[in-house]
């Protein structure tokens, strides 16, 4: 049986909602997601501003979760991305304010997905197509699927 080609990871960009959702349950689609980058199907990239937000969330809300997040942070390979000026500058016109720093980590950081539960929030763009957890994980295994 001939052994499948390797393919590089899939840069995805999570929001922290995402994150946290997928942290918190054992089931659902953040949580697969998270799976998936564990296992190296997926890059995951974290704004460094929604690393900033689970972390303020979690202290506030779960501080018994902390701990639960720092060690996946240190066990997954991610990549915590800062945007530059120039990112938040093509990021301004596809999400609301409060959120423009999220879309310009996706968009500077080359992720092809800005995966969130708060689709609403942002816009297609720039390279970068958002969609909701679920939608990400249909794709997955339509793709795992075309293996055989």
């Amino acid at each position: 049986m001939a052994r499948p080609e390797k393919t590089d990871p899939i840069p995805v960009c999570l929001d922290a909602d995402v994150l946290i959702a997928g942290l918190l349950s054992r089931t659902g689609a953040s949580h697969a997601i998270l799976v998936l980058g564990e296992i190296g199907l997926l890059h995951l990239v974290l704004p460094e501003a929604a690393v900033e937000e689970v972390r303020r969330n979690l202290s506030a809300k779960l501080p018994e979760a902390v701990p639960l997040f720092e060690e996946f942070l240190r066990a997954v390979r991610v990549t915590i991305h800062r945007p530059t000026l120039r990112d938040r500058d093509r990021a301004r016109e596809l999400a609301d304010p409060k959120d423009v720093p999220i879309l310009a980590a996706a968009i500077g950081s080359g992720a092809r997905l800005l995966v969130t539960h708060n689709v609403r929030h942002f816009r297609s763009g720039e390279g970068v197509r958002v969609v909701r957890p679920r939608t990400l994980i249909e794709e997955a295994r339509a793709w795992m699927g075309s293996f055989g």
